[in-house]
């Protein structure tokens, strides 16, 4: 009886081999694929894990302009935890690292690295924004709270009463103005005016003490009062760039030698409803607290909300020998150190400009 044939030794081995190389295959993808599972799965759990761990809520200031790594490393000077891969990746995969944005934002104990990254890129369905703009009055910024739905306006009680306003701010002095602190503010929706107008005014308060102590030294400020009066005046000036430190040295220089200010926004904050746009000589001799050409003091008060922009300008002016500035119509300033000087100005940017204009 014939002998069934066996198979080759070749063919055997190189069946057994591919199945075991096979098998190698298999593990090492499901290795991958439970190592990729757990990774992920890791990932998305810490982006669910607190990063603020303090008893205290928290306001942190991001600045226009901040990139991503600026604003992990603010994060994390202020006690908050945050890694900047995690931070940062977790960003990229919601499409958010570029969406960052600028603004004043409220961090509560036990907030999430997820729920961060939601209310930094605006994503926070829960929050609502409010922006105080520079230059703006205690007033005007009370009209606008007024007028946005998702804050419920607690202070119409107050809103007329300069010092009630004040009260609530926790200011020593009885009148608020020049003590809010311009930015755009995040906040939860439902959350009351009040609150966001006292942590505009500590964050005020912060601004004006640190550029205070970094002022320059030659500055003729008494204190950092008269200062924030300056930067009120140079705020309603000029929001050019390289123009309010030049602007705030004219004011300087003029405080050196005795020279009224002669500005024009303190005269038009004095008149205050009478005001109905044009200023006139008749609005300029019309002595007030706040007629900067009828009285050489500064004014009583701040005139507006600077920004830390105009503080700083205030704090460190220009070196500059500059008395005098007229606009040249297209938002920056001409400076002249005599009246002659300027006066040539003036005829150069004002005079022959309304000229041009009559002759129409």
């Amino acid at each position: 009886m014939a002998r069934p044939k066996s198979k080759p030794l070749e063919k055997t081995r190189l069946g057994s081999g591919l199945t075991r190389v096979l098998r190698i295959l298999t593990i090492g993808l499901a290795v991958v694929l439970l190592g990729a599972t757990s990774g992920a799965g890791w990932f998305f759990y810490q982006a669910e894990q607190s990063v603020y761990a303090a008893d205290q809520p928290l306001d942190v200031v991001i600045q226009y302009g901040t990139p991503a790594r600026g604003i992990v490393t603010l994060l994390q000077s202020n006690q908050v935890t945050v890694n900047e891969s995690l931070f940062l990746g977790y960003a990229a995969f919601r499409g958010v690292e570029r969406q960052l944005m600028a603004g004043v934002y409220r961090i509560e104990p036990g907030i999430t690295q997820r729920q961060l990254i939601e209310r930094l890129s605006r994503q926070d369905q829960a929050s609502t924004e409010f922006r105080i703009l520079e230059g703006w009055t205690v007033d005007q910024t009370l009209e606008a709270l007024g007028r946005q739905p998702d804050i419920r306006f607690d202070v119409q009680a107050q809103a007329s009463r300069p010092d009630a306003i004040a009260s609530m701010l926790g200011l020593d002095s009885p009148y608020p103005e020049g003590w809010l602190y311009p930015d755009l503010y995040v906040v939860p929706k439902g959350s009351t005016a009040s609150e966001l107008l006292r942590r505009s005014a500590k964050i005020q308060r912060r601004v004006i003490t640190q550029e205070w102590e970094k002022r320059a030294p030659e500055v003729p400020y008494r204190s950092p009062y008269e200062a924030l009066i300056v930067a009120s005046i140079v705020e309603k000036e000029t929001q050019h760039p390289g123009d309010r430190e030049r602007v705030a040295a004219v004011f300087a220089n003029r405080m050196k030698v005795g020279m009224p200010l002669q500005a024009d926004p303190t005269v038009i904050y004095g008149l205050g409803k009478e005001f109905t746009g044009d200023i006139t000589r008749k609005h300029l001799k019309m002595d007030t607290p706040y007629n900067t050409y009828t009285r050489k003091t500064l004014p009583p008060t701040p005139i507006s909300n600077p920004g830390p922009r105009a503080i700083r300008a205030a704090m460190n002016p220009a070196s500059s020998k500059a008395l005098y500035f007229v606009a040249r119509g297209d938002g920056s300033s001409e400076f002249s150190e005599t009246l002659k000087d300027h006066n040539q100005a003036v005829d150069r940017f004002i005079r022959r400009v309304a000229a041009g204009k009559d002759s129409k």
